[in-house]
């Protein structure tokens, strides 16, 4: 699992620790501060597409390729979550 920083906080951080001479970073600084950024609460995104599209009851429903769920279509799968953007290739 990859941490997650916040860039805002990041920069803020670096702004007021690291020192910039002639476009150079002290490495050390950078390193002590990035150790000390919290990790933010994030998940990786998962991507899925609408497959086995038929009608029902007048509304297009689909399954999801990331779970199989079956479900009315829309921009994301209720279920799991999946933004239907195009399938799992899309990362």
């Amino acid at each position: 699992m990859y941490d997650l920083i916040s860039r805002k906080a990041l920069l803020e951080a670096a702004e007021h620790n690291v020192e910039f001479q002639e476009g150079i970073v002290d490495v050390y600084i950078l390193e002590s501060i990035l150790a000390g950024m919290p990790a933010v609460d994030a998940a990786p995104a998962v991507h899925g597409e609408w497959i086995e599209l038929h009608e029902e009851n007048g509304h297009e429903v689909g399954t999801c390729s990331h779970c199989r769920h079956v479900r009315i279509v829309d921009n994301y799968c209720p279920n799991c979550g999946a933004k239907m953007d195009g399938g799992n290739d899309n990362d």
